[in-house]
């Protein structure tokens, strides 16, 4: 658990805090059930954090015959709120679950050190799809994480840094 996560777990009650965090992390409107299962909280208790986060005006609850769906409300408070629950996207691990099984990958390097929201990657290997690579890239980009990379044989790389064209930082991933 890291320091946000314990500071609002200390401050917060935790049902609660994972309902605000899945509500101010959605993209979409979300009924109770699929709030209940993405926070593991029991739908009794989701219902009635719900209630009370829409009584105080923090929510919307919008009603149709047979169903409720919920979402944030956005407010003066919502840019605070939603820096602290904002949930971290590491776009490099996802990238690298998405791609390090393709075949002829042989090793997957950050390079330009660590930045927050954006990464610098290369691709060592040889035959590598690159139209899987697009679409792994094309997804890490659309939730928002700058994501450049390069595909090169180990040749390439080799001599480019030779070249001078790959030096500082760099953390091998695979």
């Amino acid at each position: 658990m890291g320091d946000r996560e314990q500071l609002l777990t200390a401050v917060f009650d935790k049902k609660k805090a994972a309902i605000l965090r899945v509500l101010l992390n959605a993209a979409e409107e979300l009924s109770l059930n699929e709030i209940a299962q993405r926070t593991k909280v029991p739908m009794s208790s989701a219902y009635r954090i719900l209630q009370e986060l829409a009584k105080s005006g923090i929510i919307e609850r919008k009603e149709w015959k047979n169903s409720k769906v919920y979402r944030w409300k956005s407010s003066k408070e919502t840019p605070l709120l939603q820096e602290l629950f904002q949930e971290e996207f590491d776009g490099v691990a996802a990238f690298l679950e998405s791609i390090k099984n393709i075949p002829g990958v042989q090793s997957i390097i950050q390079h330009g050190g660590k930045k927050k929201g954006k990464a610098n990657i290369l691709i060592i290997g040889e035959g590598v799809s690159n139209a899987t690579i697009e679409d792994a890239g094309r997804k890490i980009r659309e939730k928002g994480f700058e994501l450049k990379y390069v595909t090169l044989t180990k040749d390439q790389y080799e001599q480019m840094t030779k070249m001078g064209l790959y030096s500082g930082d760099k953390e091998v991933l695979l």
